[in-house]
């Protein structure tokens, strides 16, 4: 056999093999219903699982017929914290040139003890819809699994405990450490993604000081992301460093040490400890700080001013506003000055200031005079006084009706301004008041 001859039928190999482990991977597409209760990762089953530690459980229903109706209920796992990572759902799957039907649902498991796991029996009843367009029933169940689980392994020497598939570790600077300077404060970054876990399961991080540096703030965001394969946690841990040594120094390294489940063996993700040279202090920088500093104070002070100042102007401008509003001629006042403004009559004259009596305070009848007399003040009773003397009284005297007019409404006007000037002196009043009330007590 030649060499290229050799090389194609090893290509051919290798292509065939790796073609078979991607159709491996897919869902099988059975001849009827079938149920499959899928435990993972392997060495769970292989190894046992660890106190804590994720057991990944796939309750997989394939069919090559659509479901026309399934029954399904999940039952309880005693002595684990369940988390759902979907919902049981239907879905098609396709392998070569066949279609199927899946209906799957995927549970991340931790347990909380040592001892024994054990999953229930699951059991799934439905029917599918077959060719003929007939229902097939079918009823399946596979029988309990029992996981061994193993407690905390003494060979993590650590204070916290924590079982994961993988820890990925990052970080980044702000600024990069190349450009640090002595008195600035940087800011270091750590990303931690871990595999298996949630963020309530990640240890605490220390960042450490020396002479070189001082930590002056830290804060942290982190969430869970549901996955297929698991649980993974994704941290954000940040910490401002203040730089107060110009000699070179080292950054302490972050660590964080778990229980890797796969390798049955403890596992630590490292950041290595940096070495960084600070720049000598920038004097133009300092100034430029201490200059913004100065100005940002100075625009604070200027602000405050003129919210103190602004204060009153507001409430001097509302208070005008109000005793504009208050004083100002209303509809009933114009009605009246016209009907009046042609010096129609004693009894014209009468007619309309009842007619205004009515429309600005409610007043008619046998209150519309007399009511009148109390709203209008002393100012307003004498013309009214002389409009009725000129309508009722015989040989009454001559009134000039505009002039009447205008001065009811006038007065009319005054009297609503002290109205407004009672009502805001009034709460005062009752301040003044307090004490000499409670001394009476």
């Amino acid at each position: 056999m030649s060499a290229r001859s050799l090389i194609l039928t090893m290509c051919t190999i290798m292509l065939l093999t790796l073609t078979g482990a991607a159709v491996a991977q897919q869902v099988a597409i059975p001849v009827s219903p079938q149920l499959r209760v899928i435990v993972e990762p392997n060495h769970v089953l292989r190894n046992g699982a660890y106190v804590q530690g994720q057991v990944l459980l796939r309750v997989l229903l394939a069919s090559p017929h659509p479901f026309a109706a399934i029954d399904f209920s999940m039952p309880e796992i005693a002595g684990a914290r369940v988390v759902t990572l979907f919902a049981p759902k239907t879905r098609t799957i396709h392998v070569y040139d066949k279609t199927g039907y899946a209906y799957e649902t995927r549970l991340s498991l931790f347990p909380e003890q040592s001892g024994t796991l054990v999953i229930p029996p699951i059991t799934i009843i439905g029917s599918v819809t077959n060719e003929e367009g007939e229902r097939e029933f079918f009823d399946l169940s596979k029988p309990a699994v029992e996981i061994l689980v193993h407690p905390i392994n003494r060979a993590l020497e650590d204070s916290w405990w924590m079982v994961a598939d993988a820890v990925e570790i990052s970080e980044d600077w702000t600024p990069d450490p190349d450009q640090f300077r002595v008195g600035d404060t940087v800011r270091r970054h750590v990303n931690v993604v871990a595999h298996g876990v949630s963020v309530e399961q990640l240890p605490h991080i220390e960042q450490s000081a020396n002479q070189g540096y001082a930590v002056v703030g830290a804060w942290q965001d982190g969430k869970t992301n549901l996955t297929k394969t698991g649980l993974v946690a994704n941290l954000k841990q940040t910490w401002d460093l203040r730089i107060q040594s110009g000699d070179a120094m080292y950054i302490s390294p972050i660590q964080i040490h778990y229980w890797d489940a796969a390798a049955n063996q403890p596992a630590v993700a490292r950041l290595p400890s940096k070495r960084v040279e600070p720049l000598a202090r920038d004097p133009e920088a300092v100034r430029r700080t201490l200059v913004e500093a100065a100005m940002t104070a100075h625009r604070a002070q200027r602000l405050g001013a003129l919210v103190l100042v602004s204060i009153p102007v507001a409430a001097f401008l509302l208070l005008l506003a109000l005793v504009l509003y208050v004083a100002r001629l209303t509809t009933a006042d114009r009605r009246l000055l016209a009907e009046c403004g042609a010096d129609p009559g004693a009894v014209k004259g009468l007619a309309a200031v009842l007619t205004w009596s009515e429309a600005s305070f409610g007043l008619r009848g046998a209150r519309g005079l007399s009511g009148l007399r109390e709203r209008l003040g002393w100012a307003g009773q004498d013309p009214l006084e002389d409009l009725e003397k000129a309508v009722f009284d015989v040989g009454g005297p001559l009134i000039d009706t505009r002039a009447a007019a205008r001065v009811i409404v006038s007065a009319s006007r005054r009297e609503r301004l002290r109205g407004l000037s009672r009502q805001l002196m009034a709460p005062f009043a009752i301040l003044l008041h307090a004490p000499r009330l409670h001394l009476e007590r």
